[in-house]
């Protein structure tokens, strides 16, 4: 009898350890950002804590669960009148606080070659719910695609 409570309260808790994972091999509750690849023309957070989404499996189903300090209310990208290109983005503090929000730039030629001209980390304040841009410009005219990597100031 006794082995028998052994065995079932093992194998419950096999399954609920297994039940913790969440996808691509990660364990637990991890971002699902950190698990997708980063596009060229695109716009990414790179502190997980500004905007992420967890998905947790449970043994009910899977638990989903979003933090969501900031969003990107729009962006673009335009060629300066010497040819450099220019990318901006309007990002939307959702918090009661203010925020200080770090953006870098990287910028790739026509092959989707790096440029090795990519920006330095600038400091954009966000009031409390309200919005700021952050626009950056490549060094030379050869750049055709940005990839913009947002954090939370340190």
């Amino acid at each position: 009898m006794k082995r028998t409570l052994f065995i079932i309260a093992a194998g419950l808790t096999l399954t609920l350890a297994g039940c913790g994972s969440t996808q691509n091999g990660y364990s637990g509750a991890h971002p699902v950002q950190r698990t997708t690849t980063n596009e060229l023309n695109t716009i990414v957070f790179i502190d997980h804590n500004l905007n992420r989404t967890d998905i947790t499996k449970t043994f009910m189903g899977e638990k989903v669960r979003d933090t969501v300090k900031v969003t990107l209310d729009r962006s673009g990208m335009s060629n300066t009148a010497t040819g450099q290109l220019e990318v901006w983005t309007m990002i939307r503090n959702r918090t009661d606080y203010d925020l200080q929000i770090e953006g870098k730039a990287l910028f790739f030629d026509a092959n989707q070659t790096p440029l090795m001209d990519e920006s330095m980390w600038r400091r954009v304040y966000v009031p409390a719910n309200g919005t700021a841009i952050y626009k950056e410009t490549s060094l030379n005219d050869r750049a055709e695609y940005f990839l913009v990597e947002l954090r939370e100031g340190r």
